[in-house]
């Protein structure tokens, strides 16, 4: 559930433009995009030899360890920095907790509505405290994906340690903005994680440990592109990004797709992030309109994937024939309906 941090209140650099919004579209379509190719069984899309979900979940990451390091660095105040993401993480994510338990569930399960309330219907709601829980009674139990009914939730307690993670960073490498010192205790530590993470692929590449419902390594690899993110919000490396060298860097990553799973790494650490900001942070941002009145991206990252499962289910279930791009269509349809219901009755309220 990945950082969405760039409201009207909450402003990284208030008055400047950028691609921001857009390149957060452009995350969860990927995440939205590479599920689609899961849950389908196929057509599975990939780009430098990653898929697109996983360079989704990067970007969004990395985006939020920029934007969230940014405000920070303009209110150092704890209350008022814990009570914004608070606000722009929870509700959305507990209602649609809720509306999952207590309407689709119900709705969708194979035991049918009384036996569905007289199981362990309630276990779903441990995602409500952050301990991540995939399966309802009865619901989605037959799909290639099975007895799944939102798998995006897994970065949720990821996130929320992010936003521990950079107050905490911040006083304990006595970082301040525009401080030369600070940087380089800043990319010295990026560089620790980033060889740390590389390690860690090569040598455990399928190992999995489970802390409160969480794989703990999957969490440190989402943590290294949120560091990777926060670097990037000093000066220091603005000075070097450049839109057109961005381009080569992804043409490069697209070229190398073929070294070994630990050097193209690698690329995802420097190559991919010098090509999202270098995008980012363009002088002239052609799509900084972009999210700028209707924020959906926070919306299609909840709902996506349980609307990709209910399209499977239902062409199973009535016999339906539709193929890859109608389901694609489908979902993506029903999805942005339920992202515009999250924007307009919960997330635009709060703020």
């Amino acid at each position: 559930m990945p950082l969405f941090c760039k409201w009207k209140n909450d402003s990284i650099e208030y008055g400047r433009e950028d691609n921001f919004g857009f390149l957060r579209l452009v995350g969860v379509i990927f995440v939205f995009t590479g599920h689609m190719g899961m849950i389908w069984g196929e057509n599975y899309s990939v780009f430098a030899g990653f898929h697109l979900h996983e360079l989704g979940v990067a970007l969004l990451f990395m985006l939020g360890g920029y934007c969230i390091t940014r405000s920070w660095m303009s209110d150092q105040n704890i209350f008022r920095y814990m009570i914004k993401r608070v606000l722009r993480f929870y509700p959305p994510y507990a209602v649609m907790i809720l509306l999952l338990v207590f309407a689709a569930g119900p709705l969708l399960s194979d035991l049918g509505w009384k036996d569905y309330f007289g199981s362990w219907y309630t276990v779903y709601l441990k995602n409500l405290r952050l301990f991540i829980t995939y399966g309802q009674p009865g619901v989605f139990s037959d799909l290639p994906i099975a007895s799944t009914t939102n798998g995006t939730i897994w970065t949720s307690p990821v996130e929320v340690i992010m936003y521990l993670i950079t107050p905490v960073l911040f006083t304990l490498l006595h970082m301040r903005r525009n401080r030369k010192e600070s940087f380089i205790d800043m990319a010295g530590f990026t560089i620790l994680l980033v060889v740390l993470d590389i390690v860690f692929r090569t040598v455990l590449p399928s190992g999995q440990v489970i802390f409160y419902g969480m794989d703990l390594l999957s969490a440190y690899h989402l943590l290294v592109v949120y560091v990777i993110g926060m670097l990037f919000a000093y000066d220091e490396m603005k000075k070097f990004l450049n839109p057109q060298a961005g381009i080569a860097a992804l043409c490069l990553m697209a070229i190398l797709q073929i070294a070994p799973d630990g050097v193209r790494y690698v690329w995802l650490y420097t190559l991919f992030p010098y090509a999202v900001f270098s995008f980012a942070l363009d002088a002239k941002p052609v799509f900084s309109r972009v999210e700028k009145r209707v924020k959906l991206s926070y919306g299609i990252y909840l709902y996506g994937f349980f609307f990709q499962q209910l399209t499977v289910y239902i062409r199973q279930h009535t016999g339906l024939e539709y193929g890859y791009y109608g389901a694609f269509g489908i979902s993506l349809f029903m999805t942005v309906l339920a992202a515009l219901f999250s924007f307009y009755f919960i997330e635009k309220p709060l703020f």
